[in-house]
This record gives structure tokens, sequence and C-alpha cells, in this order.
């Protein structure tokens, strides 16, 4: 080799090619990656074939020589297809040209008629030389090799308009294409020259179009090398040099310095050796700033793939995004916009004070941008494109004023689902190749989080939207309600129950379908009235609820007029003169003021709600809550409560009716029944004044007392006038009169808010109770003051088994049971009035105790 002036450039470049070629077949193909293969395959035919046939290694210097200018030829036309795929270029009218052109050569070139053959010739210092003999058909293929650089130039051109001149890669490419003319012109223009600057040109080319397929992120320099491979090949090509130029380096010294052959030597060896520190210098933080940050990068993907796989919130996934690139990309801010209908709105910024208030139209230039050419776009660069004059000056404004640089594509396929705008790095620094393509995989890999989690969240939502009027259904209500008294029961929590007046009529009037669309309108206008202060609920088919956290009964009962007004301005629509006008009942409660629990909120709304219908309809009902001042006058305060329902007053009126029958029907049945129900109603009544409910309770109370054993009518008679103990199925079957007073008093017009003081009145403290086997405050408090009446009663009296017992013993009874079977309080409260005599006995509990008290 060492006859053969710099062969051992030649060998240093086509190992290059050579390796290059070998680490990228280890990438993801695509059309740029394919393309970049055939120009390294084509430049390892190019310098292979010049290498072997300065060597005439068999077959011959004209086999190799042909080689190796065929591939010369063919470079030109595989480098414009690289920058046609580049480019994402669609017409392939000039492409298919030019390979018809370079086929068209090949017969000149492989005959030698355009070049023939180099003749070796033999220096007198010993190197071997080629000389070339150039005649007039030379011109010919390069006329073709000036169409295709003009094409090539053309297309650059047109691809810097578009994109502008900072487009990823493209000014690499055109320093690459710059740097292949200049190496050939240098080579074939110099005379005497046999120094390989076309072959050094022509790596610096190759490794130009590698590195604009990397700023493309094409792939991970990670993914096509290890630090092993490129120490092996740099310490190849350090041998290389040194075997060849270790002995020119000694003869020069010798010569030019005078110095002797061993101190020529030395100075030679200090003078490499230095030369391969500085290089392994050099390599090593090559290595590390290629390899280090991949390396790291990775394992922030790897551990954020694993942290968003389990999380199916796309609140939480945004988070998370937003903390991985923040670990990797020093920006001072982050936001992310999703996809909701024409427009991409913020939904997340990395500073919680930072406004949400804007988004981006689908129709901007810039997303056409991100659409059609990269996944992301930096702004500096894109001020410089001629879509940026084309972007809107609201927009515009936006990024200047949120100091945006970076907007990067979350994608769904062709689809951008959402947006990452990270504002300007600090201390203002660019964004380089890394962070781009790091940001790029990030953003990919939380859009597909984010679709799953979209996708979820719209199965849970439609799990609990009301399918008719679109806000939530009663399951997500009760689900809300407990959440939301967790959180803001003990401040304050105020609750809505919106009733339909005469709902039922106007689908009989009108049809189930304008009924419907009734229905759709009056939940239209609770949700505009509300807004963002409250959820809506539709919990029943004409009853709508509303949750306002954190906002007392003013506000409520300011909401529900609105409310009331919007649903009248309903009504006088041109086209709703000919329909029944719509109106609304509005029950109102607040926790912790007038409710202990979510399901006592829930009922006490409930109660409001039906005192406002019974109370004439459209009007609005405030539940009060429970007084710390118990009356010094019990008795009267009572007996004033509960004579509207026995005088049948105003709305009571109907109510009394149906219980006057149902008590007489139990009457004539059980007469002791009758009395027992007619003492137990008095009985809790007393007791929910004296515990400071309001009188609404105490009205529910009384009517519920009433009626709680009418479902005793459909009990034998030998059961229930049995003198011994009932046996286990008798026991059953006088459980089940719970079920069935319930099943009476359902049916009953206006009477069903009584079930749950009826369903609950066997129920216990400590959850051993029936039919529901429910505890504590989870026991309706109507049903708990019912419990202890009830209780009581049943110790007075006589009952077919046995003599009523002396009244201190059921006192004792009562407040043994406090904290089991019976509401601790509660219980207390009524032993004390019993005690302090400030409850009128029954005439049988009052003969116990000696005592002349009668009702």
């Amino acid at each position: 080799m060492s006859n053969i002036p710099f062969l051992y450039i030649n060998v240093a470049v086509l190992s290059c090619f050579a390796l290059m070629f070998v680490t990228i077949l280890a990438v993801k193909k695509t059309p740029e990656i394919w393309a970049f293969l055939a120009v390294l395959l084509d430049a390892i035919l190019w310098a292979g074939g010049s290498v072997l046939m300065r060597l005439q290694i068999w077959p011959g210097l004209s086999f190799w020589y042909k080689v190796s200018l065929l591939a010369l030829f063919i470079m030109e036309l595989l480098f414009y297809i690289f920058v046609h795929t580049f480019a994402h270029r669609k017409g392939r009218f000039l492409v298919t040209a030019f390979v018809l052109w370079n086929l068209a050569i090949i017969p000149g070139t492989l005959s030698g008629f355009f070049l023939a053959p180099p003749t070796p010739v033999v220096l007198e210092n010993g190197d071997t030389v080629f000389t070339y003999t150039l005649n007039w058909h030379i011109v010919i293929p390069c006329i073709m090799f000036v169409a295709i650089i003009a094409g090539t130039a053309v297309l650059l051109w047109q691809v810097m308009r578009e994109q502008g001149t900072h487009s990823p890669g493209i000014q690499v490419i055109v320093t690459g294409g710059l740097v292949m003319l200049a190496g050939n012109l240098l080579q074939v223009g110099i005379p005497g020259n046999v120094f390989p600057f076309d072959m050094v040109s022509g790596l610096v080319f190759a490794l130009l179009l590698m590195a604009a397929l990397y700023k493309r992120r094409m792939f991970r320099m990670t993914l096509v090398a290890s630090r092993s491979l490129l120490s092996v090949a740099m310490a190849g090509i350090c041998l290389t040099f040194a075997a060849n130029l270790i002995e020119p380096m000694r003869a020069f010294v010798e010569e030019r310095l005078g110095l002797r052959q061993d101190w020529a030597i030395m100075a030679v060896a200090v003078s490499f050796a230095a030369v391969l520190v500085l290089a392994y210098i050099l390599i090593r933080r090559l290595l590390d700033a290629v390899f280090t940050r991949e390396e790291q990068q990775n394992k922030l993907i790897k551990r954020f793939t694993g942290e968003i796989s389990q999380s199916l919130s796309t609140t939480d996934i945004m988070d998370k995004l937003s903390k991985v690139i923040s670990s990797e990309i020093p920006t001072e801010q982050i936001y992310v916009c999703l996809l909701e209908g024409d427009v991409y709105q913020a939904r997340y910024c990395s500073s919680p004070l930072a406004t949400l208030s804007f988004s981006f139209s689908k129709d901007s230039p810039q997303i056409a941008y991100l659409k059609e050419q990269e996944s992301y776009l930096i702004l500096r660069e894109f001020r410089n494109s001629p879509r940026y004059l084309s972007l809107w000056e609201t927009e515009k404004e936006l990024f200047r004023r949120l100091n945006i640089d970076c907007v990067a594509a979350m994608r769904d396929g062709r689809e951008i689902v959402g947006l990452v705008l990270l504002s300007a790095k600090e201390r203002g620094r660019d964004f380089n190749a890394a962070e781009i393509g790091f940001l790029e995989t990030v953003c990919s890999i939380a859009s597909i989080a984010m679709k799953n989690a979209a996708l979820y969240e719209q199965m849970f939502r439609e799990a609990r939207i009301d399918s008719l009027t679109g806000v939530y259904n009663y399951r997500f209500f009760v689900e809300k309600l407990d959440e939301q008294f967790r959180l803001y029961g003990r401040e304050c929590l105020t609750l809505l129950y919106i009733d339909v007046d005469d709902f039922k009529l106007y689908n009989q009037l009108y049809g189930v379908g304008e009924g419907d669309a009734a229905l759709c309108r009056i939940g239209e206008v609770i949700s505009r009235a509300v807004g963002e202060s409250g959820t809506v609920f539709r919990t029943s088919g004409k009853v709508f609820a509303v949750l306002l956290p954190l906002q007392d009964t003013q506000r409520g009962r300011t909401l529900a007029k609105e409310i009331e007004d919007r649903v009248a301005e309903i009504n006088l629509a041109q086209d709703r003169r000919r329909f029944k006008p719509l109106s609304v009942s509005v029950g109102i409660c607040s926790a912790p003021y007038a409710a202990s629990s979510a399901k006592e909120l829930m009922d006490n709304a409930d109660l409001a709600a039906y005192n406002a219908k019974q109370g004439g309809k459209d009007q609005i009902v405030v539940f009060r809550g429970a007084s710390d001042l118990v009356p010094q006058h019990l008795a009267e305060r009572t007996d004033a409560i509960v004579d509207r329902i026995e005088r049948g007053d105003g709305e009571y009126r109907t109510a009394l009716s149906m219980i006057s029958a149902l008590t007489a029907a139990i009457d004539a049945k059980d007469h002791y029944t009758y009395a027992h129900s007619k003492n137990v109603a008095r009985y809790a009544a007393n007791l929910a004044v004296a515990a400071g409910l309001n009188d609404d309770q105490v009205r529910t109370i009384y009517a519920a007392g009433l009626l709680h054993d009418i479902g005793k009518i459909s009990v034998p008679e030998t059961i229930l006038k049995k003198t011994g103990k009932l046996s286990d199925e008798e026991y059953q079957i006088m459980k089940e009169h719970v079920n069935s007073s319930i099943e009476m008093i359902r049916h009953l017009p206006e009477m069903d808010y009584l079930v749950p003081a009826v369903l609950g009145h066997h129920e216990r403290w400590d959850g051993k109770g029936y039919p529901r086997g429910i505890a504590g405050e989870e026991i309706p408090v109507s049903a708990r003051c019912l419990a202890i009446a009830d209780v009581f009663d049943a110790m007075t009296t006589d009952r077919p088994y046995r003599k009523g017992l002396p009244l201190e013993y059921a006192v004792q009874e009562i407040e043994n049971g406090a904290g089991t079977q019976l509401d601790p309080q509660l219980a207390r409260t009524f032993a004390r009035l019993l005690r302090s005599r400030s409850i009128p006995l029954s005439p049988q509990a009052a003969a116990r105790c000696g005592s002349d008290e009668t009702r």
C-alpha cells in the first residue's frame, strides 16, 4: 500500500461508509432511511471500487474502475431522490426522468465511451499514480450531472421557501451537497492532484445526510451504535493513520529538523501519543454527549411510560407529562391544550397560578404545519417560515404574551389530539435536537395514554349522565353527595331539590315526547343558572337536584328564585302558548345547619320540596334546622303542630282523609294496633319537638306513626292475638308487616314522603335490625324517633301475651338500649322527658305510674 499515495484515506473512508451502512441497517425503516441506505451503498461501491482499482485486485483495474465510475455517476441521482423523500414530495416526474437518463448512459459508462480506464504510472519516488485521458464524450454525463444538480437545487429552494430555512435538517443537507460538489471540483480542477478530495468530501457528505436524519429524529443514536462499537471504529481509524503517517513524520523530522534517527523516533512517538490522548479526550466527550444524555432520556421515558400506563385520569397524565418534560428540558412553563370540538382548549399549566383562558382553532396555520410537516415547531425558526405570516394575529400575540418558544403535537394517527406548549428555555438557550426528540417521544407516549384515559372518562361520564337531559344521573348524585359531604359537610353544603309541577298531567295532555322536550328545556335552564358554581343531576323522572359546595341557604334561595324565573320565561315563547305553563317547586336544605349526614341532607331537601308542592306549588321552601332550645310547654307545641293534620287544614286535607281511612281499617281488624299507632304517633311527635326538629319533620313523624303498622292488616289474626311466644315461622311473617306497610303507602298519592320513617322504625342503632340492617345515622331521624316511641308503648301497654310493664322499668330499658338498639341521644332525651313528666302518657301507661294524666 505504501507506493500508492493516500490509499489509507480511501481505505478509512470505505471503512466509515461500511460502518455507517451496518449501523443504519438496525434502524426502523422509513422512506428517508431507505433513501439514505441507497446513498451509503452507492458510496461503498464507489470507494470500494476506487480502492480495489488502485490495488489492481482481480478481476482487474478495468472492472473496479467501471464499478467506481458507475457508482459516482449514480450518486447525484440518489442524492436527488434522498432530498425528494426527505421533503415529502409527491411528484415523480423528474425522478422518473432522471432515472431513465441514468439508465441510458450505463452502456457508455461500462464501455469506456465517456471516460476510459486510467493508466497506472510509477513515479521516480516509487509512488503509483493513475492518469486519465479526457475527451469530449465526457460532456454528455456532465450535462446530466448539471441537470440533476440544478433539479436538486430547485427542490431545496422550494422546500426552504415553504418550510423556512430553519426547517430541521435542510441547512445540513444543503451544506452536504455543497461539500460534495466542492470536493469533486477540487479533485478534477487541480492539475497533478493525487489527494482524494472527492473521497473526503464524500465522507463528510454522508455524515451530514446522517446528521439531517438525526435532526429530523429518524433514529436515536443509541439504537444504531454503541459505545464499544464507536470506540473500536475510532481505534481502527487511529491505527490506520498511525501505520501510514508515522514513517513519513519520522522522515520529515530527520530531513527538515536535522535530528538523529533515535531522537526523531522519540519526537514522533511523543507527538503521536499526545495526538492520541487529545483524540481520546475528544472522542470520550463526544460519546458522553451523545450517549449519556440519551441513556438518561431512555430511563426517564421508561419510567414515564410505566407511570402513565397505570393512570386513567387525563389530569394526572398531563401532570406527569409536565414533570417528565421539566426534568429534561429547563423551560419556565409548560401548557397542555386538548382538542375539544373545533378548538384546542388550554387544560393544564405547570404553574398553578397561570391563566388557562385561551385556545387555538383547529384551522390555525400552525396546526396545518404540524399535520403536514413536523410534529413540532420552534417559534424562533417558524417566524422565518412563510406560514408564520399567515398565522392569526391573536395567536401571534398569545405566543408573545406567554413567551412560547416550542409547540409539540400529541398525535393519534393523523389526528392531533393535543398540543404541548413550552415557554422559552432558561437563559434564552435554543432547543437542541436531543431535547426535541425527547419531547416528541414523551408526547407520543402521552397521546396514547390520553386517548385511553379519555375513552375511560367518556365511558365513566356516559354511565353517569342522564341520556335525556344531559345532566348527571341519580347514580352519580349518590356518589357525589357522599363525596362532597365528606369534603364540605362541616363547612357548608347546600342541596336543592327541583320538582316539576303537575308533570304527570303534562304528559297525559301532550304526550311523552313533548314531556321529554319540556324536561330537556328545564334541564338546560337549571344548568345555565348553576354554571360552574355547582353540579346538576336528574334524580328521578321529574326531579332535578343541585349540589352547591361552600354555599349557604341564602345563595341556594337566590339560585332557586333565578331558576323559577327562567322556567317561567319558557312559557313566554310564542310556540308555548297552547301548552300548560311549566313551573317548579324547590326544596332547599343546607349542612351542617339542618343535616348531620348526607342521607339526612337528601331526606330533608326532599321533604322541603314535598312541602313546597303541598303548599300550593311553584314556590320555594327552605328546610329549617333543629333548634338547640327545648320549649317549656312541649305538649302544647306538639298539639299545635299536629292539629293541622287532625283538622285537615290546607295541604293536609287530602292526607287526613287517607290517613283516617287507613287507621279505620286497622281499627276494624285489630283495635290494639289502632291504639298503639296513635300512641306511637303522639310519643314520637313529642320527642321530635324536644329534639329540636322543625314543624315539617314533626308532622311527617306524626303521620308516619299513625301508619307505621298499617301492614299488619296482612298479618293473620291468629298471629296478631297469639298469647304465647311466636314461632320462628310466625315471627318471619310478623316481620313482613314492614314491607307490607311500604307497599301500601307508596301507592298512595303524595304519601311517599312517609316511606323512610315507616321503613326504618324496626332498624337498630347497632345495625342488627330489619328489614335492611342499616345502622347509626344511616337510619332516618324520623325512623329513630318512631323506634323509641314504638318500644316504649309496646312495654307500657297490655299485650295478648303479657301485661304492661311499670313506667320506671320501661324508662330504664330505654336508657339501657341507648347506643345498641336505640339512638343514644334521642333515647336519653326521651327518658329525661318521661321522668320530668313533660310528655303526656297513654291511659294505660299513666295507670302504671299511678297518675291521672290522660290525653
